[in-house]
This record gives C-alpha cells, structure tokens and sequence, in this order.
C-alpha cells in the first residue's frame, strides 16, 4: 500500500478513544439561569407552605376572614368589590378554605418544582432523566400563575396602590410584597412552561451532562 493510500486510510478510519467520549448537549437554559430560579421558587413556595400552615394554625382564621375581606378598601370600591359583596362575603367559610387549601397546594408544588430543577443539577444516577419530570414541570407551571394570580387579588383588595416616592416607607419596602411575587410567580411559570415544552420533546434517557 502507497503512503497516499494509507493517508486516506487513516484520515477516514474513527478514532477509537473519540467515540469512547460521550458528547455533551447545550442545555436548552444556562445552568446559572435554571439554578438562580430554582431559588426564587423554593423561596416562593416556602413562603406559600408557611402562609397556608399559618392559616391552619389559627384557630380563629375562618371566622375572622369576612372582618380582614371587609377591611381593606378593595372591597367596597375598586374591579374585585363587585365579586367581593355578592360571591366573597356571602361565601365566606367557603372562600377562606379555599385560599388555604390553593396556599397549601402552592407551596410544595412550587418546593418539589425546584427540588427537581436543583437534582437535574448533579451528576450520575441522581442527575438521571425519569419520564415524570414534564407533568412535573407543567404542574409547578400552574403553580407559579396562581401564586401571580392569587398574590395580585390580594393585592388589588389591599387597595391597589402603585408604588411610589413616600417619605412616609423610608424604613419599609417601596414595592409592596403582593405585587413583588406577581412578577417573580410569572417568572416561575414561564421557565417551568420552558422546561416542560423541552422536556416532552425527548424520552427519559440517561445523559451525562444533560441538565435541562
């Protein structure tokens, strides 16, 4: 064989030690991008865990919800008063089982969302792709708009002010902290909708380096 022939020879034949390297997929999100927002949501589903058992604790908290409805301005004049007087306040059990019950579900939705973003973190047998891991994306989804979606009512029955300069909250927070969790429950929920999109894309497999 010509020197020419064993060129072309050894310029096509595969290279035993590269097919034994895996290769590695770009994650459809930054690493930084994904672990930063497991934080945001496990801080929002602590925050929904304890606002829901706060509520279980109290032992005065149904019959005290028709006096704090009442309270705020919202209720009597404002988009949600309306809904308020004729369906909140005649409901009134009914409706504060209900908001315990959806800060109860929100909280470990939100906790199990972000425990399972921070898992595909690591590496091996603990970082492995399981097929459940779209519907729990989804979930955490649904999750994240109702926390946006519950914390503006609240924020609307509060009276719905629009943060401005006071000198009045030198020493407290310019934002109100309703309207704080709106836009970090629709961030949740838009990455989580992310995450499921890619997720039901591909079978659950085992990927070294696969951390979507």
């Amino acid at each position: 064989m010509s020197a020419h022939a064993q060129t072309r020879v050894s310029a096509q034949a595969p290279d035993p030690t590269q097919a034994m390297v895996p290769a590695k997929p770009r994650p459809a999100s930054g690493n930084t991008a994904l672990a930063a927002s497991a934080l945001v949501q496990a801080a929002l589903g602590i925050e929904f865990a304890l606002s829901g058992l706060n509520k279980v604790a109290d032992p005065n908290y149904v019959a005290n919800f028709s006096s704090f409805v009442q309270a705020n301005p919202g209720s009597s004049s404002g988009p949600l008063s309306l809904v308020v007087q004729r369906v909140v306040l005649p409901n009134a059990d009914l409706f504060a089982t209900l908001l315990k019950v959806v800060e109860l579900a929100i909280g470990p939705i939100l906790l199990i969302g972000a425990l399972e973003i921070g898992r595909r973190r690591l590496s091996g047998h603990l970082g492995a792709s399981h097929g459940y891991e779209a519907g729990v994306a989804f979930i955490a989804a649904l999750a994240g708009l109702a926390a946006a979606g519950l914390t503006f009512s609240i924020f609307v029955l509060n009276g719905g002010e629009l943060p401005t300069i006071m000198p009045g909250r030198a020493f407290t927070t310019a934002i109100p902290v309703e309207l704080l969790i709106v836009p970090l429950g629709l961030s949740v929920a838009w990455l989580e909708f992310g995450r499921f999109f890619v997720l039901r894309r591909r079978p659950a497999t085992v990927i070294v380096g696969d951390n979507h």
